[in-house]
């Protein structure tokens, strides 16, 4: 069930979906908690029941046979207990719920407080950390206050109940065996025949609290798997109109002009986006408006405006991230073992996709592949070694646990990933060696953390034990070693010196890497051919709010000297 619901959660960009709109709370301890609880739970439920079934068949046709009048006071006695019961503990499913959700709250804010440790420090916000961490674990306090007395009222019906067992039968024979009909020894396996069917008839009763949890824990299961239904079918929007998003394959295919002639070669189109009209997904806000524009390759633009103007969403419906608007997004991406991209006289659709999805394994066909790679602001360090830092996303597959560190008699489906249809695609290169890992860490200037971390194949917390700047560099490597034909990147040198992020332009230009580019810093005119200017949208306004135009040299000179 892990493996089930993990592939489903990591499908169709489900994941980000649930965190950015908020729809469910902590998803991770549905997986790992509530699954190990609902199997478990399960089987002894299950377990019990065929327990009690082979009892009630083993004990009925005696207490029958010793008195049938006793056999009804059973059944009354049984659906009374059954109706005080769900009266008493009407409650605690939703008692039970709330304090799975209080807890993973609760666990979740200590989790934000190790992850975000250097920056509570350089705030000094211990004190505010500590008041809102003992505010839910305040709340989970409460709630289980309340689901304690709730349970211990069920629990003195319950014990009374199960006291009474060994009255009512022999209040029920006693007159018999006064009157001679019965010996002794008969209301003896009366008491005893009446004990083992009504702890059959009564599971409800004795397990009440057992189910009210499990009944919680069904719910939170259930509308899990409602969202990752629905994400499969639809979006979990669900916006009236949206995004086109699509990605051609193309190939050469030498075209002639009307008179025999080749045309004269121009530069290969890797992207077009027209009539891009981009709003946010919950509020539907306008960001941008009616957006055009392509590029080619070695046609590199820098995306500049004010803060809260829509660069980052810009980038994110270029990613698929966001869909909710309209026009349309067109990506040229090369079949596997084209010898070099086609001119844009040359281009030829073979495949077309109007969403962004592999349909057999949910997964984005642009994902890794050889002509699109996003580089976001904060870098993902991935848990693992520096080699898979450098290895991540491309070759992940790559990545073997070695037979020693495998657990014995581990499950084929733990340890199988699903292949993409792409898989050609996505490993358009080889895979890197040890040298060209070390030497892509010097193109980068980070080579000396080979030194400082012993290899390549030591694991650490990256994101704590590297700088920010570093971790911009490290993926910075990524990209290199990816080699892919357009990157998006989002203010990925911030947190770089201006030395260091001309070196890295300069490095993606050499290798031949076309990108768009979102930043502040004026440095940035000189690594482009065209800026997009976007200011914040007006509400009452039907007008277009950007501009892009050709950085020339003598413009850029002059900049450059504000």
């Amino acid at each position: 069930m892990t493996s089930y619901f993990m592939q489903r959660y990591l499908t169709d960009r489900t994941f980000y979906k649930i965190q950015s709109q908020s729809i469910i709370d902590n998803p991770d301890q549905r997986i790992v908690d509530d699954l190990s609880s609902f199997t478990s739970t399960a089987l002894s439920f299950s377990l019990t029941l065929f327990n009690a079934a082979v009892d009630l068949i083993s004990f009925s046709n005696i207490l029958y046979t010793i008195y049938p009048p006793l056999f009804v006071v059973l059944l009354l006695y049984s659906i009374g207990g059954t109706v005080i019961s769900i009266f008493l503990g009407k409650g605690l499913v939703t008692l039970n719920f709330l304090q799975e959700k209080k807890e993973a709250d609760f666990r979740y804010g200590l989790v934000r407080v190790r992850e975000n440790a250097e920056s509570i420090a350089f705030y000094g916000g211990e004190d505010n950390e500590l008041q809102l961490l003992l505010q839910r674990f305040t709340s989970a306090f409460e709630n289980l206050t309340q689901l304690l007395i709730s349970s211990r009222n069920l629990e003195f019906f319950t014990n009374g109940y199960r006291y009474l067992i060994q009255i009512v039968p022999a209040a029920v024979v006693a007159p018999m065996y006064f009157s001679g009909k019965i010996e002794f020894g008969v209301i003896n396996q009366s008491v005893s025949a009446f004990s083992h069917i009504l702890g059959d008839v009564s599971l409800v009763v004795y397990q009440f609290q057992a189910i009210s949890a499990f009944s919680a824990i069904i719910d939170r299961l259930g509308e899990f798997d409602d969202i990752l239904d629905s994400s499969r079918s639809k979006s979990l929007s669900d916006p009236m109109e949206y995004i086109n998003l699509t990605y051609s394959h193309v190939r050469g295919s030498q075209v002639l002009d009307s008179n025999g002639s080749t045309p004269p070669t121009t530069s290969p189109r890797l992207l077009d986006v027209e009539n891009l009209t981009l709003k946010t997904p919950k509020s539907n806000s306008t960001l941008v408006r009616d957006l055009t524009f392509a590029i080619d390759e070695k046609d590199n633009l820098l995306v500049v405006g004010p803060s809260g103007s829509g660069k980052t969403s810009l980038l994110r419906a270029l990613a698929g991230l966001w869909s909710t608007g309209k026009g349309k997004i067109t990506f040229y991406v090369e079949k596997a073992g084209d010898a070099q991209s086609p001119t844009s006289s040359e281009m030829a659709p073979v495949e077309q996709n109007s969403a962004n999805v592999n349909e057999e394994f949910g997964r984005p066909i642009n994902s890794n592949s050889k002509s699109v790679f996003f580089l976001p602001q904060r870098p993902y360090m991935v848990l693992g070694s520096l080699r898979q830092q450098l290895l991540y996303p491309t070759w992940t597959e790559e990545v073997v646990v070695s037979d020693t560190a495998k657990p014995g008699g581990s499950l084929p489906f733990l340890t199988q990933v699903p292949k993409s249809k792409n898989v050609s695609e996505k490993h358009h290169v080889p895979v890197p060696t040890t040298d060209d890992l070390t030497q892509v860490l010097e193109d980068v200037r980070i080579g000396y953390i080979l030194s400082r971390f012993k290899g390549l194949d030591t694991v650490y917390e990256w994101s704590s034990v590297l700088s920010l700047g570093e971790q911009q560099r490290l993926a910075f490597a990524r990209l290199l070693l990816s080699k892919p034909k357009l990157a998006l990147l989002d203010e990925s040198t911030s947190a770089l010196d201006e030395v260091n992020e001309a070196h890295l332009y300069e490095k993606m230009k050499a290798a031949g890497i076309t990108y768009i580019s979102i930043g502040h810093r004026r440095t940035l005119y000189a690594y482009h051919n065209r800026v997009l200017d976007i200011s914040s949208a007006d509400a009452d306004s039907r007008q277009r709010n950007w501009n892009i135009k050709s950085i020339e040299d003598d413009t850029l000179h002059n900049f450059l000297k504000l």
